[in-house]
């Protein structure tokens, strides 16, 4: 587990930069995702009764006027609660009601977590026009963490929907599940892999998701990744292997520095 990713999640859920936690420098990784859930949770469930009573109202009445109650009246924040006591079949056909702006600004409002059973039900050409719409807005966070919780077959789709290989990193730098990163880095051709590290070179801030990605790659792929470094840039692979000459994931990267 990635320390500095689960910081970045904290800090965008309390509307703080990074650096105003530096009190919370004692917490390792594990234990910052666990003051962030809690955090997220407490609130649903100080509210489970009334989310649960209004899930269940919207089982007696048709999908249109619920879908109709939910643009007009609830909005997206309380649609989005409800989203987790309602149940999948009809969640689904509700989001077929919705526009992409009100889809996108109920995506704000969810916990990755919880939705993660509706994530793999709701169908792949609705979530394409919320992806579309966090990117426009720059949301890297929230995408970030649906993509730990989206089936991966759906990810890879969504992520070929991000044409900037900076912002494909960006939105890596809020997903925990790196080995996940790395297996959809590792569907992408050899051109959109080689923008990737060309990006992370040309921001070096970027380059430790291209890092974190690689050491969760088996060695054939980290030979692949070799390779497409090597056509980026020939001095990159030496420069990182000193760069990262004292640091722990140095070996789980040997077959990217040794091929």
């Amino acid at each position: 587990m990635d320390r500095p990713t689960e910081l970045r999640r904290l800090a965008r859920l309390l509307h703080r930069d990074t650096d105003a936690l530096d009190y919370l420098a004692p917490l390792d990784a594990a234990q910052l995702m666990q003051l962030r859930r809690l955090l997220q949770e407490a609130f649903i469930e100080r509210f489970a009764g009334t989310f649960k009573r209004l899930a269940a109202g919207g089982r007696l009445i048709p999908d249109a006027l619920n879908a109709k109650l939910c643009t007009g009246v609830f909005g997206p924040a309380l649609t989005a609660n409800l989203s987790y006591f309602t149940p999948i079949d009809q969640a689904v056909r509700l989001a077929k009601h919705f526009d992409d702006d009100f889809l996108t600004d109920t995506a704000r409002h969810q916990v990755p977590e919880r939705a993660q059973a509706l994530l793999a039900a709701l169908p792949v050409e609705i979530m394409r026009g919320v992806t579309r719409k966090l990117l426009a807005a720059q949301e890297f966070a929230i995408m970030g963490g649906f993509t730990d919780y989206l089936p991966e077959d759906k990810a890879l789709v969504l992520v070929k929907e991000i044409h900037g290989p900076a912002e494909r990193l960006r939105v890596s730098a809020y997903a925990q599940r790196k080995d996940r990163i790395a297996r959809i880095m590792a569907q992408l051709d050899d051109d959109a892999v080689a923008a990737q590290i060309a990006a992370a070179a040309a921001e070096p801030e970027l380059m430790h998701e291209v890092v974190l990605t690689l050491a969760e790659m088996p060695a054939p792929e980290q030979h692949r990744m070799a390779r497409i470094s090597d056509r980026v840039d020939p001095a990159l692979r030496g420069a990182l292997k000193a760069q990262l000459a004292a640091d722990p994931i140095a070996p789980r990267m040997s077959a990217y520095f040794e091929a």
